[in-house]
């Protein structure tokens, strides 16, 4: 997979996606690049990849070229880590960092959507304090696991650290588990790591407080954090029919306004910013006084494109009516009230009348204002709803056809039968 670097001077505001392929090297950096997403007001995303490999290859390029700086970059480096592996609200990090406080969580990032599981971490971080203590302070992360999981290793056992009392007293918690619950401590001060000393761990003054039973820690369950990565990946395969129809819907009112604007030789943007496509593809308007609704639509450029991405907005809602609840009998609704007979709307549209009669009726029941006089002559209305006090019940519309010798269409007769439902008697 290549990784394309930011090229300075990017001034686009539709940027949708900012994805960092490797941890940056600070905040600053890191805050700067995703800052030139959605500058336009719509929703954008970022999303970083991170392993810990990331740390250890950019400590050793900022340690490979000392400068009176380095402490500095360091610090940097490290602070980005704990952004990176925050198991809290990444937003308040990031904008307290830069002094804002925020009171609230931001209910976006992935930690605010999957929220981690905590737990009484006390027993669990002892264990790993006191083995560290033992081993003088002077072992990695790996060799720290294998001693708490009681491994058989020939180096441990030379270096007698199968020999120490926490030797084996948590084997019973898997290596990966472990792993988590070590980068849990040292993100929250009860350890750090000796970068200058070959990556050791080191106790902090927090630490002898939770040795000595005078501060309890909550951890996160590591089993938690599967659950989440796994949950997110189900999330991003399975995303709801809604998003997709969205996605698609936008992407093909892109495709109208590129050609529009190559047509016009105007800037896409001049016709519709990609907010605006956006709401669209959200909203779905199928008339021309619901177009007139979304932001970013006026008069004007209703008049001058509108037509075009209603013509879009309607095949894509009708080629998916089946799914989209509703959106087949919304689209005859709003033909009709731009105007269109039964007739016109079913060419248009493919259909006969007597659907598009049913559409109208199903939502006339509904409670939807129709001009049903304009439908059904008002004599209509009334000898249809006397002669329902004659016919079998229930009513077919058969039946009614047959009592009027065909002085009644079916399609009237549909819509009589709603406006009877609708205002009985």
């Amino acid at each position: 997979m290549r990784h394309h670097r930011f090229r300075h001077g990017i001034d686009k505001s539709n940027v949708r996606w900012i994805i960092h392929y490797n941890l940056p090297k600070n905040m600053e950096g890191y805050y700067q690049e995703i800052g030139r997403a959605g500058r336009d007001g719509a929703k954008a995303d970022a999303v970083l990849f991170y392993s810990y490999s990331d740390v250890s290859l950019l400590r050793d390029i900022i340690q490979g070229n000392p400068s009176d700086q380095t402490d500095l970059q360091l610090s940097k480096l490290e602070r980005i880590q704990q952004y990176a592996e925050a198991l809290v609200c990444r937003r308040r990090i990031l904008l307290g960092y830069f002094g804002e406080n925020p009171a609230q969580n931001c209910g976006n990032c992935d930690v605010c959507q999957n929220p981690p599981q905590q737990f009484d971490g006390t027993e669990i971080a002892q264990k790993a304090l006191s083995a560290i203590f033992r081993m003088q302070q002077n072992v990695g992360m790996g060799m720290a696991i294998d001693v708490l999981r009681g491994s058989g290793k020939k180096e441990l056992r030379e270096k007698g650290y199968d020999q120490i009392k926490t030797f084996g007293a948590g084997r019973d918690i898997s290596q990966w588990d472990w792993h988590q619950y070590l980068l849990q401590l040292i993100n929250l001060g009860y350890l750090e790591i000796a970068y200058d000393q070959g990556n050791t761990l080191k106790l902090t003054a927090l630490s002898q407080e939770v040795l000595f039973g005078k501060q309890p820690v909550q951890l996160v369950k590591a089993a938690s954090l599967k659950e989440r990565a796994e949950a997110e990946k189900i999330k991003q395969k399975a995303r709801s029919k809604v998003e997709q129809y969205r996605d698609e819907l936008f992407e093909l009112l892109r495709q109208v306004r590129k050609n529009l604007a190559q047509e016009l030789g105007l800037p896409p943007y001049i016709i519709f910013n990609d907010a605006t496509l956006e709401a669209m593809a959200m909203e779905k308007p199928l008339s021309a006084k619901s177009l007139l609704e979304i932001p970013g639509v006026g008069e004007k450029k209703l008049a001058e494109f509108g037509e075009q991405f209603l013509e879009t907005i309607r095949n894509y809602v009708d080629d998916h009516s089946a799914s989209i609840r509703g959106t087949t009998q919304q689209i005859s609704l709003e033909l009709f009230r731009e105007g269109m007979t039964l007739e016109a709307i079913a060419e248009r549209r493919g259909l006969t009348t007597g659907t598009v009669a049913t559409h109208l009726a199903m939502l006339y029941e509904k409670g939807e204002d129709l001009p049903m006089e304009t439908l059904v002559p008002a004599k209509g209305l009334k000898d249809i709803a006397s002669a329902l006090r004659y016919i079998p019940q229930p009513p077919t519309m058969k039946a009614i056809f047959e009592y009027f010798d065909g002085q009644y269409s079916y399609d009237q007769i549909r819509l009589a039968l709603a406006h009877h439902k609708r205002k009985p008697g």
